[in-house]
């Protein structure tokens, strides 16, 4: 709880944006111009919809002004999905990615539970955007990226958006209780742990090509796809695996196992013991 107050305070004065959205902060708390990029945004709502619950006073504002910014900035009102980044001239990168689609699904989903005004609205469009245009039957996962009138931009499918889509689709499962959200998150939990980690001694796989074929020699962006893997996602994992078992009833009796192993691996081999903390 003194964490969560001392992020409340470092943000919640300086971090709206009078224009719409919020400003990246730097180190000391000050705002900095920066375009505003949609995980950004989406991050923001569900985290004041906590400080919300948490009976904050003035949480409900800032909720309410990053909930507007979406619904009528970041969102596309000609092709559908929402814009990756704006600034106060209007859309800086109007592609369409997984990444921050999986947050805007977040962000209604916790809405939803404060009874924000746009939150069933905001719902029903991300879902529907989801579905018609990232969710992938025959794998059980989503697709990466789209340029603004939803081409494809490459055959890239990464495990990182999907696994922040299961941590949305949990959410969006609490907040409505509709089951296909819950189902679409154990199948992709199936593919990228079940599957693929197992059989990599519940490593973490990152990178795969459009029919989810492991690629250890894929070199991304060091930022959202660094080559190799990020132990902080298989720790990200172990906890999402025990939600996920718990909300399905505690049928899925694979999940508290790999959830452990991943836990251990992630402390054993992502642990840098000479100079300590986690390594990227």
């Amino acid at each position: 709880m003194q964490q969560a107050q001392a992020l409340w305070n470092f943000y919640h004065f300086s971090a709206i944006n009078p224009n719409g959205g919020f400003f990246e902060l730097t180190d000391t708390g000050n705002p900095a111009t920066t375009p505003r990029q949609l995980h950004s945004t989406t991050r923001m709502v569900h985290c004041f919809a906590i400080a919300q619950l948490l009976g904050w006073p003035g949480a409900d504002s800032i909720v309410d002004h990053g909930m507007k910014f979406l619904w009528e900035k970041h969102r596309d009102q000609s092709h559908g999905g929402y814009f990756w980044s704006l600034d106060d001239n209007g859309v800086c990168d109007g592609r369409k990615q997984a990444y921050g689609h999986a947050f805007v699904l977040l962000a209604a989903s916790s809405a939803k539970i404060v009874k924000h005004p746009l939150a069933d609205k905001l719902l029903l469009d991300i879902s529907d955007v989801l579905e018609k245009h990232f969710w992938e039957e025959k794998h059980g996962t989503v697709a990466e990226e789209f340029s603004e009138d939803w081409t494809p931009i490459s055959n890239y499918r990464g495990q990182n958006s999907n696994m922040h889509l299961v941590e949305s689709l949990m959410a969006a499962f609490e907040s409505t209780k509709i089951e296909s959200y819950l189902h679409r998150a154990e199948r992709i939990a199936n593919l990228v742990i079940g599957n693929h980690a197992k059989k990599l001694k519940w490593r973490v796989a990152e990178h795969f090509d459009h029919e989810w074929r492991f690629d250890p020699e894929y070199r991304g962006s060091d930022v959202f796809r660094p080559a190799g893997t990020t132990p902080g996602h298989w720790l990200e994992w172990s906890r999402l695996l025990l939600q996920l078992w718990y909300l399905g009833g505690r049928e899925h009796n694979w999940m508290p196992d790999a959830s452990a192993r991943l836990f251990r691996n992630a402390i054993d081999l992502g642990w840098d013991r000479l100079q300590e903390g986690f390594f990227y």
